[in-house]
This record gives structure tokens, C-alpha cells and sequence, in this order.
């Protein structure tokens, strides 16, 4: 017994021993290992408007496909792809032999109404006037009365189904809703459609406007400015730009891009048309947050998505996490830190914190 708890405790020893000799191997290593230059930067507080750029797309606010009222089979196609077109333009027309037919049939039927109810008004009529010589029964006028009454509602109900079959027949003419250019033809002549087949593209030409999306750190200063004005920077070769105002802001963030819509309506003489590109420098109302830039290779972005800068402390690497917006060129904008402290701009893919570190002082970034 005794020389088992010799063992044990002599086990324990050992185990010590080895646990102290690793300990001071690693404080060893790490007094012995090499500091890596970086450069840092000392940034200033950027003034309180700050202008972000953007880019968006120019979309239509008129954008329809076009479906005909009526199925049937298509006999003309008036337009092709890039066609411009006015508003009630025939745009496509169906084989409308039988709704033509129907059309005549109505009008015959008016028509029989018609005569019909002109010779019920001369039968009362005439009656009516021997009525005042007292030649005819009451009975006799009572029924001329219904006779004519019958053929004026004989005449409203052929009159409604002339305006139906009229309008039935109308339904095989597909015209423009609005004025633009044809996008896209989806059928070609003899094809069977129907009301849900959509046989053409078309968009507004001269209505226009730039989405874009904004990163949602800016969302609670710009909702409470109406008319913010932006200038829009044509991406097209010779294309001017022209200032325009903010119209509208839709209140919802996407959940994976963290943006939320803007959209501003352009000038009808625009030189853009709908789905080009173009950029929109926005002017951001005065804002009290300690906002500055570093360049991007300041940003170390983390596997789960989140990112940290780095700043020097003690002449190590010290991680600061933090968001960012992307700027234009290579900058970032950092809100909500300490301005002027000593940020690392180079090699933090290689740094952690307590990381021994040389720094360069630089006096611009780019």
C-alpha cells in the first residue's frame, strides 16, 4: 500500500514537472518571437456631411406584360421587338370570324327591335285615339299599353347584346396601354393563345427611375430629411450628370445584404434609358457620430461574417470588432470608435491579438 502512494505521488510529480517545463517553452517562444511591421495610420474625424456613391440600376415605373382578353388564334402582329409605340397603339389582333358574325347578328336583332316597337307605338297610339271618340274597350288599351311596353324592353335587352357582342368582338384587338417600347415578343403568327399567355413585353420609356440600395447605417438620417437631393452620374459614355431628389425610401432592410431600397425618380429628358447603371452621390444630413475612413486592407473580415480592425497598444496588436461601409475607391468608413489612435492598415491577415508588431507611421491613405 505505502509503495503504491509512493508511486502515485511520484507520478504526480512527474506530471508537474512536465506541465511547468511546457509553460515556460511556450513564454520562452513568445518572448522570442519576431514582431511584424505594419503600417498604421492616425485617422481624423470626417466632417459632418459626409457623401456616399452609390450604384443603381435605371428601371421603367411602367413595366407590363401584355395578355390578351379573349383566347383565339393570333392573325396579325403589328409590332416587333424595339418597336415604339403610343398609348391604344393595336398592338396584335385575333381571328375574330366568329365574334364579327355575332356582332351581325345583334344588329339584325336591334334592328327587328326596332321595328318592332315603332309598330307597337303606332297600334297605342291609334288606339289612344279612339279612345277619345269612345270606339274602343279599356280592355283593348290596357293590352296596346303592355304591347309596348314589352317591345321597348325587347329593344334595351337587343341593345345590351349588341354592346356585348360588340365588346367581345374588341377583346381580340390587344392595344398599348401606355407609351413605350416593345421589350419582348413571345408568340408569332397562328399561335392558339389564351388570357393568361403572355404574348408581349412592354416598358415605359419616359418614366423612369434609379433604384438603389443603402447601406442601413444611413437609414435613420436619411428618413428624417424630406428631399434629399443627389446628383446622378450617368455610367454611359458622353452622358451628363443632373442633380434629382430622393422620392422614396422603403422601410424594410434585406435581411442578407443589410440594405433597404431608395428610389429616384429621373427628369423625362434623360439621356438613360431602363436597365442601364448609374451612380447617385448622396449628401448626408449633419450626424454627431465619430465617423472616419482607413483603406480596405485595414478590415480583417471573420468566417462567421463579422470583421475587426486592429490598433497598437503597448507594441502589440489589439482587435477592435467593428462594421464597415464600403466606400468609393478602396475606403471603408468606421463609426463609433476612437479617433486618432494608431490603426494598423497592412498585414492584419497575419495578426491576433497580442500580436508583437512594428509599426510605420504613414501619413495618407489612398
Amino acid at each position: 500500500m505505502i509503495r503504491l502512494l509512493s508511486r502515485i505521488r511520484l507520478l504526480n510529480l512527474s506530471v508537474l514537472v512536465i506541465m511547468l517545463f511546457a509553460t515556460a517553452n511556450y513564454v520562452t517562444a513568445q518572448s522570442q518571437q519576431s514582431p511584424i511591421n505594419v503600417d498604421v495610420f492616425y485617422p481624423n474625424q470626417t466632417q459632418s456631411n459626409l457623401n456616399i456613391i452609390l450604384t443603381g440600376t435605371v428601371e421603367a415605373k411602367q413595366r407590363a406584360q401584355l395578355a390578351p382578353l379573349e383566347a383565339g388564334r393570333v392573325k396579325q402582329l403589328k409590332v416587333e421587338i424595339g418597336d415604339i409605340v403610343t398609348t391604344g397603339q393595336t398592338l396584335l389582333t385575333l381571328d375574330s370570324k366568329l365574334a364579327e358574325l355575332e356582332v351581325l347578328g345583334a344588329k339584325a336583332s336591334l334592328q327587328a327591335a326596332q321595328v318592332n316597337l315603332n309598330e307597337a307605338n303606332r297600334l297605342y297610339q291609334e288606339v289612344l285615339l279612339l279612345s277619345k271618340q269612345q270606339l274602343v274597350a279599356q280592355t283593348l288599351i290596357s293590352e296596346r299599353a303592355a304591347l309596348l311596353a314589352n317591345s321597348e324592353a325587347q329593344l334595351a335587352n337587343a341593345q345590351a347584346t349588341l354592346s356585348l357582342r360588340q365588346e367581345l368582338f374588341n377583346r381580340h384587338t390587344l392595344q398599348a396601354p401606355f407609351a413605350g417600347v416593345i421589350a419582348q415578343r413571345n408568340v408569332d403568327l397562328g399561335e392558339w393563345i389564351t388570357q393568361q399567355t403572355p404574348v408581349l413585353t412592354l416598358v415605359a420609356q419616359d418614366d423612369l427611375r434609379l433604384t438603389i440600395s443603402i447601406p442601413q447605417q444611413y437609414y435613420s438620417r436619411l428618413a428624417k430629411q424630406f428631399n434629399v437631393s443627389v446628383k446622378v452620374v450617368p455610367d454611359s459614355v458622353d452622358a451628363k450628370s443632373f442633380i434629382a431628389v430622393l422620392n422614396r425610401l422603403v422601410p424594410i432592410s434585406d435581411p442578407i445584404t443589410r440594405t433597404f431600397m431608395a428610389q429616384i425618380d429621373l427628369p423625362k429628358e434623360t439621356d438613360l434609358v431602363a436597365g442601364m447603371s448609374a451612380r447617385a452621390q448622396i449628401s448626408l444630413p449633419n450626424t454627431s457620430q465619430n465617423t472616419f475612413m482607413l483603406p480596405r486592407s485595414a478590415i480583417k473580415q471573420h468566417p462567421d461574417g463579422g470583421s475587426s480592425v486592429f490598433i497598437v497598444e503597448n507594441g502589440m496588436a489589439k482587435r477592435i470588432i467593428t462594421s464597415y461601409v464600403q466606400m468609393s475607391g478602396s475606403l471603408v468608413e468606421i463609426s463609433d470608435h476612437p479617433v486618432d489612435l494608431p490603426y494598423i492598415v497592412t498585414g492584419v491577415e497575419l495578426l491576433k491579438d497580442g500580436t508583437p508588431v512594428t509599426a510605420n507611421t504613414v501619413a495618407s491613405i489612398r
